[in-house]
């Protein structure tokens, strides 16, 4: 087996693993699904988030995100404001349950960032860069596939 094939083989092991994260997610985040996770990520980080800004952070249509709000307004983990001088935009703040979520997932992120940065001191600059070449090259393909899928999806729902 050459290098090519060894790497295509790693990654494929690797894409086949969100079911160990799964498991944690469900153990850290009960009853909640990854995007409703990540939405209240971008809540927390994003001043004045709105529906568009997120779709555009988790690349995801703003329907999608919609949902998932309502979702999230059901549960009292996300509030819903409007400013005074646009009374047409929606924004949402994360409240005290929704903020529980946030700083439990931020510390999971900062763990896990953690351990890559770990890791990759074994790795020089070139490798690095390498590296880096790589993993941008296989999410070009994965936006391009999530794209396709997005608009597969919304097709369904109409």
């Amino acid at each position: 087996m050459d290098t090519a094939e060894e790497i295509i083989k790693y990654f494929i092991r690797i894409r086949e693993r969100p079911n160990v994260l799964e498991e944690y997610h469900k153990k850290l985040f009960e009853g909640m699904r990854l995007a409703e996770v990540h939405c209240i990520d971008k809540i927390g980080s994003i001043e004045d988030a709105n529906v568009t800004k997120i779709a555009t952070e988790m690349h995801m249509t703003r329907g999608a995100i919609s949902k998932i709000c309502k979702k999230l307004l059901c549960r009292k983990l996300i509030d819903s404001y409007q400013k005074p001088e646009n009374n047409k935009e929606v924004y949402f703040n994360l409240t005290e349950e929704g903020k529980e979520i946030y700083f439990v997932h931020k510390k999971y992120h900062d763990r896990a960032i953690q351990s890559y940065l770990d890791m990759l001191t074994a790795y020089t600059e070139d490798e690095e860069k390498a590296i880096l070449k790589f993993l941008q090259a296989m999410n070009v393909i994965y936006d391009k596939q999530s794209a396709v899928f997005s608009q597969v999806k919304d097709k369904e729902e109409v």
